[in-house]
């Protein structure tokens, strides 16, 4: 059953409110368990999340930093026992413009990033994802190694019959130091389409 943890502090307005529907939650079995912290006393429950302010609120995996409704934590609850919900978690986050606090979120857990990559399948993807996931990506620039591990995801995203998602893939491409990366690219040289051969050879040229 899913676990929730709430990080509160003394003067919050909204943390009280928070603590009553998530004991509602508790009593009607929606959540297993709750943990409950001031992080006045201890402040190292907040530096472990980086939580800036209270009420802040982890659901499964999920993390979520201010007020919210019943009904959305209920959402929230059936995302954690979902088995897509953590896509359609980052998904949410992505599109309602949270982008900083996903970034974050998978800077420290960077087993989400297949999760991430898999935002970008789809037949319309809003523009908010596509900037976010491209964020997300370009943020690991200067740890290659950490893209390397979602390589895999990236080599098949290079090879959609989307125009749109093959140059994305090249793009990301270009921030892996590996050889299977720049075969990839290499081979994008000689793709049908004229932005995808551009992008392929400007992140050749950048690995050089």
């Amino acid at each position: 059953m899913t676990q929730a943890k709430l990080l509160i502090a003394p003067g919050c307005p909204h943390c009280s409110t928070m603590m009553n529907i998530l004991g509602e939650l508790l009593k009607e079995g929606r959540i297993g368990r709750l943990v409950m912290i001031n992080i006045a006393e201890q402040p190292d429950a907040a530096a472990k999340y980086n939580v800036r302010s209270v009420p802040w609120l982890k659901i499964g995996e999920m993390e979520f930093s201010g007020a919210h409704s019943r009904a959305e934590l209920d959402h929230a609850i059936e995302m954690a026992v979902s088995e897509d919900g953590q896509q359609r978690f980052l998904f949410e986050q992505l599109k309602n413009g949270r982008l900083d606090e996903v970034i974050e979120l998978v800077q420290r857990d960077r087993e989400r990033l297949p999760d991430v990559i898999a935002l970008l399948h789809g037949s319309e993807v809003p523009m908010t994802v596509q900037i976010g996931v491209s964020a997300i990506l370009e943020s690991f620039a200067d740890d290659p190694s950490a893209l390397s591990g979602v390589l895999p995801e990236l080599l098949e995203l290079s090879r959609s019959e989307n125009e749109a998602m093959r140059t994305d893939a090249c793009h990301f491409l270009s921030l892996v130091d590996d050889d299977a990366a720049r075969e990839r690219l290499q081979q994008g040289i000689d793709d049908s389409s004229t932005t995808v051969r551009e992008v392929a050879r400007d992140g050749l040229e950048g690995q050089a």
